[in-house]
């Protein structure tokens, strides 16, 4: 079972998408919200930021782990995150909140690059995402 970390205002929640749903449209304060996340519950994702009215959010920070990209992806799959990525695409253009993508394994710039592309077309291609290697400190 994946259980999800989403830190929201320095609370760290850890949520069980297959049991757990999370509405944020009345959390006002929100400022910053991580998900750790795999490749299967991507559409979990995109419900959760759906609920979300503070305007006071500020960074959406995924942090897809490493079996994300060594397992073959099913084509659902594929459009649950091509759905995440169109409303990033949403919240940078209407909101100014730039999304940031958090690779937790040793790829060089390009190869980020790739990745993102291939989970996150629209945002990658535009330049809408900061694409970030982990590096312990983050």
């Amino acid at each position: 079972m994946v259980l999800y970390s989403c830190l929201i205002d320095l609370l760290s929640l850890r949520l069980d998408p297959t049991r757990n749903f999370v509405d944020l449209s009345t959390a006002r304060k929100i400022k910053d919200l991580v998900f750790h996340c795999d490749h299967t519950h991507t559409q979990w994702i995109t419900r959760v930021l759906q609920t979300v009215e503070s305007e006071n959010l500020q960074r959406i920070t995924l942090r897809p782990d490493i079996y994300t990209f060594v397992t073959t992806i099913q084509e659902a799959t594929y459009q649950e995150w091509w759905e995440l990525d169109r409303l990033l695409v949403h919240f940078r253009t209407s909101r100014s909140i730039c999304p940031k993508l958090v690779f937790e394994m040793d790829l060089d710039k390009e190869d980020l690059r790739g990745c993102a592309l291939s989970l996150l077309p629209e945002v990658t291609r535009r330049g809408l995402v900061d694409l970030v290697r982990y590096t312990g400190s983050q």
